[in-house]
């Protein structure tokens, strides 16, 4: 499955706030990531709200070749619930990765770090960390699906609702709310890409 999967599942939901849970569960059930875990940690810099841990244990006979896979979301535990929520979907979001966009090396985290941090990459593009800047982006794509997203656009348009009380509606952060209300249209299809 990928992520355009996840999100098309999730496209006509107009019940918000979408659970958490319930994106896990699919995550769960559709790819081969059924064992995730949460855990809130604390944070030693602002910069830093959540990670993604994937690990392979060795099930069955030795050198089988068998493993599960296993998937650790770590999150910060003192983040507002909006951010939580919008963290955690977007760090399990990583299943979906392809290699490229993978951070699977000690070198390629130390890399990933400063250029998430910086206000703009420098040098080359480095693959994981433009994933990485696109994933809150994702997120939205799945928490503030389509259908519902024109609905309250419309409302914001009208002038009966803000972008504040849609974020509290929806239990996000307005940043991204207003980003996603304003721009979906556009991002949405770019989000395929990385």
């Amino acid at each position: 499955m990928t992520f355009r999967a996840l999100a098309d599942s999730f496209s006509k939901v107009e019940n918000l706030p979408i659970r958490v849970d319930d994106v896990l569960l699919w995550i769960r059930e559709k790819t081969d990531h059924c064992d995730i875990t949460l855990h809130g940690v604390q944070r030693g810099h602002k910069a830093y709200r959540g990670a993604f841990r994937r690990k392979a244990v060795p099930a069955g006979q030795p050198y089988s070749g068998e493993f599960d896979i296993i998937t650790q979301i770590l999150y910060g535990e003192d983040l507002d619930e909006d951010w939580k929520r919008l963290v955690i979907v977007k760090e399990a979001l990583h299943v979906f990765d392809v290699q490229g966009a993978r951070v699977d090396h000690p070198d390629k985290l130390r890399k990933l770090i400063p250029a998430i941090i910086s206000s703009e990459l420098r040098g080359a593009p480095f693959l994981p960390a433009i994933n990485d800047s696109f994933g809150p982006l994702k997120a939205m794509a799945v928490l503030l699906p389509a259908s519902a997203r024109h609905k309250l656009a419309a409302a914001i348009e009208a002038g009966t609702r803000s972008a504040e009380e849609v974020a509290q509606f929806v239990k996000l952060p307005e940043y991204y709310v207003d980003l996603w209300i304003k721009f979906g249209d556009e991002i949405d299809p770019l989000l395929d890409a990385v």
